[in-house]
């Protein structure tokens, strides 16, 4: 299997850059063989890509695509509208609902996932990041789930190529 990593975020120091960073050493330590893991934000000739921000998300993505989603206000607030351009939220929204699944922190997350971008429910998935604190969960244990979560997109391709942009899209087209 190959899958491709949008791996542009691991330049940053905090936040999703931590993350990505986290993700991609544990994918490379849980991974057998046969499995390839290409770092790139262009997905061509592969089994799943996996974007671990939200602007890494494509529209028209040639496989399965799973999207990690960390902050879900600054999708939905109108002040980005103003300052992202409503065209480009838009095709934010459009697409997240793209994706065959969408990967949050918590189950808080999860909801407003669902009533404020309007995913469905069985396609957004939490996996609760590594707290710098905690050694109950590592990042191979993150990797680990993620894993089954590109294996569950691979049992559903056709999710991947959703027409319909999410109920969030459409109130801020009215608006």
């Amino acid at each position: 299997m190959r899958v491709a990593f949008d791996s542009r975020p691991c330049v940053e120091v905090r936040g999703v850059g931590r993350y990505s960073r986290g993700l991609l050493g544990g994918l490379d330590r849980v991974v057998g063989d046969g499995i390839e893991i290409l770092e790139t934000h262009r997905p061509r000739h592969v089994d799943v890509y996996h974007s671990p921000w939200v602007d890494g998300a494509i529209l028209r993505s040639p496989c399965p695509m799973v999207v990690s989603i960390h902050d879900i206000d600054a999708l939905t607030r109108p002040s980005e509208r103003l300052r992202g351009g409503g065209i480009y939220l838009r095709l934010r929204h459009l697409a997240l609902a793209r994706a065959t699944h969408a990967i949050v922190p918590s189950e808080a997350v999860a909801e407003d996932a669902v009533t404020r971008l309007g995913l469905e429910r069985g396609r957004v998935v939490v996996i609760p990041p590594v707290a710098k604190s905690s050694s109950a969960w590592s990042w191979e244990d993150v990797a680990q789930a993620t894993w089954q979560v590109y294996e569950r997109a691979l049992s559903e391709p056709g999710r991947a190529f959703v027409s319909t942009p999410p109920a969030a899209s459409i109130r801020l087209e009215s608006s």
